[in-house]
């Protein structure tokens, strides 16, 4: 039997503590890259480029809680498109996305309510991909088998 894996009741192999460890950091850092890189170029698609191109205002000035979900959106997509680049089943990636996107409605809607202010909200999509990457790792926790490499990465 390898070092990296210890021997269960049943008979199957798990990888070992430190190895669990690193698979967990492994996809929690390839998801962050995935959703800074690409959420980033496509935030300053939709929020400089396609304004001034178009000659539009800013939706972050317009309906700055509009905003925040798109940014949700925006940042959320490229992780998603990479989970199922590595074979990642739908329903852990529909987790992961459904995180992103739901806090962002959240936010908007204790904005709505005034129970957030307007710096708050702006805070939260000036903030670039650090939230979304924070709010990833609550779905990551309630699948640790998953994340940690004790189930497979192919689970449902």
């Amino acid at each position: 039997m390898e070092a990296t894996h210890a021997q269960s009741a049943l008979g199957q192999t798990h990888p070992s503590i430190q190895r669990q460890i690193w698979h967990f950091a492994r996809h929690y850092l390839e998801m962050c890259v995935a959703m800074c890189l690409g959420g980033t170029a496509l935030a300053l698609l939709v929020f400089r480029a396609a304004p001034a191109v178009l000659g539009i205002q800013d939706l972050r000035d317009t309906a700055p809680a509009a905003a925040l979900i798109v940014a949700a959106v925006l940042y959320t997509l490229p992780m998603a498109t990479w989970m199922r680049i590595r074979h990642m089943a739908w329903r852990p990636t529909l987790e992961m996305s459904a995180s992103t996107v739901g806090v962002a409605v959240i936010v908007s809607v204790l904005y709505g309510m005034g129970v957030l202010s307007l710096a708050t909200l702006e805070a939260w999509v000036a903030a670039g991909c650090a939230p979304w990457c924070a709010v990833m790792l609550i779905p990551m926790l309630f699948r640790l088998p998953l994340y940690t490499g004790r189930s497979g990465h192919h689970a449902s």
